[in-house]
């Protein structure tokens, strides 16, 4: 875990400085969105470098990295694939559910989810109930979720 905390703030400081570099008046929006780019990277990496236990490895269970905040406790996480280009499922959301139902939502007209890999249409919210297998993370989770895939394209 801490080899790839190393490795991501390493990639996301050289990304700042460049964008840093990039930051001349009257620059073209490709130079503008390189520099906003820049900023969003610095602060992940703040967050990663504040709280490393928020990075996750999947990518030998699912092909993606996760970013947790805390779940467990009624949060949410997402989960970014390594490679996009072989999935739709390029960003993936799940929140946890508890805190809905227990506020009287009703989730259980949901979709359910699709259980496997790749199954999802993207945009589409998802109920995932809770001790069914979850694949992006290969185990079951003690509470419901709620998933949702997007493709960046």
């Amino acid at each position: 875990m801490k080899t790839i905390v190393i490795r991501l703030a390493r990639v996301i400081g050289a990304a700042v400085v460049v964008s840093a570099g990039l930051q001349l008046a009257g620059a073209d929006e490709g130079t503008k969105q390189a520099a906003v780019v820049g900023g969003e990277l610095a602060t992940i990496a703040n967050q990663l470098r504040l709280r490393p236990e928020t990075a996750l490895d999947f990518t030998k269970v699912s092909g993606e990295y996760c970013f947790d905040v805390n779940l467990g406790a009624g949060g949410h996480m997402h989960h970014h694939a390594v490679d996009p280009t072989k999935t739709q499922e390029d960003v993936i959301d799940f929140v946890n559910a508890e805190p809905l139902i227990r506020a009287g939502v009703k989730l259980d007209t949901m979709p359910r989810f699709p259980g496997k890999l790749g199954g999802m249409t993207p945009n589409q919210w998802y109920l995932l109930p809770a001790g069914e297998l979850e694949p992006h993370h290969g185990i079951t989770f003690p509470f419901p979720l709620l998933i949702r895939a997007v493709n960046l394209k």
